[in-house]
């Protein structure tokens, strides 16, 4: 793929307005467009480019061929919500608030990155809710350039945690945070300018929405490593609106694997459950031994005391995805690694659910890394087997890592 790959021109599409104009794509094998329904996004549409440009009816009819059941059920929902036929043609998707927003913390966990995290702070400053209280986590820097960057720009608080870990930076920001609700996006992430606003309309739909997630999608795919991982499964976890709700091993049963529940470049929680179950495990995620995992074991750990998680296709991030395939292997390995670090760790903190654990592992190693690396030697898919077999690998490697970050981190060395 590497050899034949172009790269992909990313779109944004909303049904309500004009068609946007796709000329001047030499250069480019396709435009992938995400449509959207009165902001609200409903999946994407992958169109070859031919000459440098793609025919608006081309676009129009990959649109209406692929999405037309979510378009019609988005109108429908609209409809039943009290828009009419006329209104959920016309109106916006989100009604106008009548209460006063609850403050959110907004919280960008980083570590020596400044380029990526202005950028970030720039889509930050395009949101459009009303009551925002921004702050950028410093984890264990080496230099002030972060801080600089923060005392530039109104509005934004600065925090430094010095002990490295992911983890212990997320504990930083609910230490920080000064808001009921707590956001948390990533220093190579772009969040939506509707983002914050989707995050805390779906808190509002349910008392017992402690935990919110939503889609990441690519911010560009101009390498063949950035549409690998997409090919590989990406971040995304689709764009039908869903609940979350079980408790205990029922949880265990239909939630363990965790994956669909989100990821941490998209989170948001009310504050108040971490003081019901507990901050981020420090053993886990991007620096320790385990470099990920601790963003899937707490929203799971949400849902498995009972709370609910909402999953709000509206609140749409967009995310750099590694450039070159090396890193690209190192991720999906580190994958691997953190899923079964999660899982080793849900077994040490409810011994009496071992087992059920233990089968969720045994599963998800079956029916994902196993399963696509034994289809890929049958068939050679997209995907390259090299990097297939990088998370089966992690998976193992994990089984150990967990033990060792937790003894690191009780020593308070990471």
């Amino acid at each position: 793929m590497a050899d034949a790959f172009r790269p992909i021109r990313l779109v944004d599409v909303e049904l309500t307005a004009a068609s946007p104009r796709l000329d001047l794509l030499d250069g480019y094998g396709a435009v992938r467009a995400l449509v959207r329904l009165h902001g609200v996004p409903l999946g994407s549409v992958t169109v070859p480019v031919r000459g440098g440009r793609i025919p608006v009816r081309a676009l129009e009819e990959a649109i209406l061929q692929r999405l037309s059941p979510a378009m019609l059920d988005r109108a429908l929902h609209e409809y039943l919500g009290g828009a009419g036929w006329r209104g959920a043609l016309l109106s916006g998707a989100c009604p106008r608030r009548t209460e006063p927003a609850p403050l959110m913390t907004v919280a960008v966990c980083t570590r020596g990155r400044p380029a990526q995290l202005a950028r970030c702070l720039e889509a930050l400053g395009r949101l459009d809710y009303p009551a925002l209280d921004l702050l950028v986590v410093d984890n264990a820097p080496t230099d002030a350039a972060t801080r600089d960057l923060v005392r530039a720009h109104a509005g934004v608080r600065y925090a430094c945690e010095p002990r490295p870990g992911l983890d212990r930076a997320r504990n930083r920001a609910i230490a920080e945070a000064r808001g009921e609700l707590l956001a948390y996006t990533d220093d190579d992430a772009v969040p939506d300018a509707g983002w914050a606003s989707a995050l805390a309309a779906a808190f509002a739909s349910a008392a017992d929405v402690m935990a919110v997630t939503g889609p990441v999608l690519p911010l560009v795919l101009e390498t063949a490593a950035q549409e690998l991982f997409e090919l590989a499964g990406g971040f995304g976890s689709g764009f039908a609106p869903r609940v979350y709700r079980a408790r205990g091993r029922l949880a265990i049963a239909r939630f363990g694997e965790a994956g669909q529940l989100g990821t941490g470049a998209n989170m948001a929680f009310r504050r108040a459950v971490f003081d019901a179950i507990g901050p981020f495990d420090p053993a886990l995620d991007v620096g320790t031994v385990t470099n990920c995992g601790g963003d899937i074991e707490m929203l799971f750990r949400v849902v498995h005391a009972g709370w609910a998680l909402s999953y709000t296709p509206a609140a749409l991030v967009r995310h750099e995805h590694r450039r070159d395939r090396e890193s690209l292997r190192r991720q999906l390995r580190n994958n691997g690694i953190g899923f079964s670090a999660y899982v080793v760790r849900s077994m040490l903190a409810h011994p009496g659910e071992r087992l059920a654990f233990a089968r969720v592992w045994l599963r998800w190693l079956l029916r994902w890394p196993v399963a696509r690396l034994a289809r890929s030697l049958l068939r050679p898919g997209p995907v390259p087997r090299d990097l297939l077999a990088a998370e089966l690998v992690g998976a193992f490697a994990g089984l150990l890592r967990y033990q060792r970050a937790r003894r690191v981190a009780a020593e308070g060395t990471a």
